[in-house]
């Protein structure tokens, strides 16, 4: 994204009444701590780190917004 990060994302999405509901899957190539932190601080619905396999993408996203059709 060229001018926001995942975490600027969901601020943004969370600070906004018609969206600050709405499920989001952060999937990144970065798994330290601090980043899973600020994510859950923001209201992550889930954290992935890469290389994730397509099975357990699609359970995840099943998982934060139903079944996937």
């Amino acid at each position: 994204m060229p001018k926001l990060d995942g975490l600027q994302l969901l601020k943004a999405i969370r600070s906004y009444a018609p969206t600050k509901k709405t499920p989001f899957v952060i999937l990144t190539g970065r798994g330290d701590k601090e980043l899973v932190q600020k994510a859950a601080a923001l209201g992550v619905n889930n954290f992935l780190v890469k290389p994730v396999s397509v099975p357990v993408l699609q359970k995840t996203l099943e998982a934060v917004v139903g079944r996937l059709q």
